[in-house]
């Protein structure tokens, strides 16, 4: 029992300081992203790069990538590690996320020896390249997203390289808030030098012995828990709709294989990397993977190097989610998201107790910046929050920040904006109607309008879920898309050919940046819904009566819910869905990385669709299933490949449900 206390006490110990180091960068950042936004996180590393400690308010896009970049350090530099050294790195190639995420690294040293490393990575609003905040939806190459930091030691025994420092900043906007964030970082890691130290004389040898106890056990937990999962192959797919540079998608192939107490993730097949930002380092497959199978398996275990053991990852290199040199990757978090989706859409299959409908969909970056009106300029970075999915008897949240996000602020500060920049927020709220139904709805999104006041600006936005929505589970619908738009002059302007790609747009005094954010999708049958449930939406004035009857078969009178009327409504409804039978082809029918579905001319008329559009085949299991159509056939089957029925989980002569995945349109000026 005595060391199981010392056990915990090395624990909590070791988690307080990674929460006091997230105080201390809240306190003293100079960017807004960092201290209101929350877009950094803290841990503790072992000395040879595992992954210790890490509070629970850290950012999964950030921390489980850490592990990968800290043992790069250790392998550049292996014995000139020193007390007082500092390191910075950003590089997605070697365990990065993208490159305004900047993570500086601490070596904390007793009696001698180096111990341990303090870590820290913090979303920097800006590191260079050929836009404001760095972060553009038509890069082409990674030079145009800034300065790449591979491993580098930026203070050596104490002395910190001045000449480094001018090219590192000189390089940057906002060189003053650039350095306020460097300096907020540098005494983070002092402060937790002198706790770790303190912690080393009170535990000794103890303490290295006790974090080794830890990240065993951790590993332990999720073996037992994956072992209790039957084992097989679990197939699923999904699409980046564009890389900002082509209209082709992208697409994600995973197959996964519960095999005792290992869990493998095989994404063989999945897209090349693109000229487009739209691509990752080698890091986030295992960062998705390991956040949705924790997630699903073991959420309550702390987190710590034994949490990724039980995992593997094949993904070839030279592909968008395993990317190298030249390829931009400002849109990591939509291809880390994606990854995110595809694994719980093969997870619900695993443990589908757990199955939960897709969210948002990315970081949705909205960048504005221009002339401040007092010879100065701005850089603004919008981080609009979304709907999340819903879970069997739970619905999704409306506007925030996803499970995957840690800590992240949902919803920026009307007054912050307003009091830093020449910007004034007109609108921050729900978005009506904008869910995934389903018995149980998805969240709802955000819409915010920001005006420009002063000045020329620009505007440029990386997101997902523009054309492809979110999808729903268990036979639910989809949610809404994302739509970044302008309004000029009462008219709505797009600013890319690209939905959700836009770079440098042109903002003028007037002009309004309108984000409105994809809602979650839903959770089973939206007939199913208990009708006091849709009522309650309505008086939330989440939903219209319009929206109730049509989309749910609840039919509102006087206030209350007509009983008779809505049995009535449901039944039409649900004759009115169109079914089809599945059909085996021979061959694959792809059309580039599109899955292609024949639908007889029948069908695409009743559904109102025609060649070229995506459709999905619900079976009511888990995630739908999606692809374009392609005109042909007869009667009432549809043609689909091998592949498919593995997806659906079906067979020949199934009868499924069909329907078309269409966007719900933005709201008009």
């Amino acid at each position: 029992m005595k060391d199981l206390v010392q056990l915990e006490l090395i624990r909590e110990s070791l988690i307080a300081v990674v929460n006091e180091m997230r105080a201390n960068i809240i306190h003293s950042s100079y960017a807004p992203i960092i201290y209101e936004g929350h877009d950094f996180s803290c841990a503790l590393m072992s000395a040879d790069g595992r992954q210790v400690a890490q509070g629970l308010a850290d950012h999964p896009i950030h921390i489980f990538a850490v592990p990968y970049s800290t043992q790069q350090v250790v392998a550049t530099f292996k014995d000139d590690i020193n007390e007082g050294d500092l390191f910075l790195h950003n590089d997605p190639y070697t365990g990065g996320t993208h490159l305004n995420d900047v993570l500086m690294l601490h070596p904390v040293f007793f009696d001698g020896k180096l111990g341990m490393f303090a870590a820290m990575r913090c979303h920097w609003n800006d590191v260079g390249g050929m836009t404001p905040g760095s972060l553009s939806g038509k890069v082409n190459e990674i030079i145009q997203e800034g300065l790449r930091i591979e491993p580098t030691k930026i203070c050596e025994r104490g002395k910190l390289n001045e000449p480094f420092m001018d090219l590192l900043f000189n390089n940057m906007r906002a060189r003053s808030e650039r350095l306020g964030d460097f300096n907020a970082m540098v005494g983070t890691g002092r402060k937790a030098e002198e706790h770790l130290r303190r912690l080393f004389s009170r535990f000794g040898d103890g303490l290295l012995g006790g974090i080794e106890e830890l990240i065993d056990r951790s590993e332990r937990q999720l073996r037992t828990q994956i072992s209790a999962r039957p084992d097989g192959d679990y197939f699923a797919e999904g699409y980046i709709e564009s890389d900002g540079t082509n209209p082709d998608p992208l697409v994600v192939k995973l197959k996964l294989t519960v095999k005792g107490d290992e869990i493998t993730a095989d994404f063989t097949g999945t897209s090349r990397q693109t000229n487009g930002p739209t691509n990752c380092g080698p890091a986030m497959a295992l960062n998705a993977v390991g956040t949705i199978v924790k997630s699903f398996l073991d959420p309550k275990t702390p987190i710590n190097q034994g949490s990724f053991n039980p995992i593997r990852i094949i993904s070839e290199e030279g592909t968008f989610i395993n990317a190298r040199n030249n390829a931009p990757c400002g849109g990591m978090a939509e291809c880390k998201f994606l990854i995110d989706s595809v694994v719980a859409a093969a997870m619900g299959q695993v443990a589908p107790e757990m199955t939960v409908g897709d969210l948002k969909g990315g970081a949705n970056h909205v960048i504005v910046s221009g002339s401040d009106g007092k010879g100065g300029n701005y850089i603004h970075y919008e981080w609009p929050a979304g709907g999340t999915g819903a879970s069997a008897g739970t619905d999704g949240s409306n506007a925030v920040r996803s499970f995957n996000e840690g800590d992240f602020n949902s919803i920026q500060s009307v007054e912050t904006v307003e009091g830093q920049f020449p910007l004034r927020v007109e609108r921050c709220e729900v978005r009506e109607g904008m869910c995934g139904d389903g018995e149980f709805r998805g969240g709802f999104g955000l819409r915010r309008d920001v005006r420009i006041l002063s000045g020329r600006g620009a505007l440029s936005v990386i997101s997902e879920k523009n054309v492809i929505p979110p999808y729903g589970v268990e036979g639910a619908s989809n949610g809404v898309s994302n739509s970044f738009t302008v309004i000029r002059d009462g008219e709505v302007v797009q600013p890319s050919d690209a939905p959700g790609k836009v770079s440098g747009f042109a903002l003028y005094p007037g002009d309004i940046v309108r984000e409105e954010t994809a809602g979650g999708g839903g959770y089973g049958d939206p007939l199913k819904r208990d009708p006091e449930k849709v009522r309650a939406d309505i008086e939330e004035q989440y939903l219209s009566e319009a929206d109730a009857e049509a989309r749910f078969g609840v039919v509102i009178k006087d206030g209350a819910v007509d009983a008779p009327a809505t049995k009535v409504k449901r039944s039409e409804l649900s004759d009115d869905r169109s079914t089809v039978v599945l059909e085996l082809s021979n061959e694959e029918l792809n059309d580039g990385p599109r899955r292609q579905f024949i639908v007889p001319q029948a069908t695409a008329d009743a559904l109102a669709i025609s060649e070229g559009s995506l459709v999905e085949l619900v079976t009511g299991r888990g995630a739908p299933l999606r692809a374009w159509v392609k005109i042909g056939g007869e009667g009432q089957t549809v043609v689909v490949s091998i592949t498919s029925l593995d997806i659906l989980g079906a067979a020949p002569g199934d009868r499924v449900e069909i329907r078309a995945t269409t966007p719900r349109p933005a709201t008009a000026a």
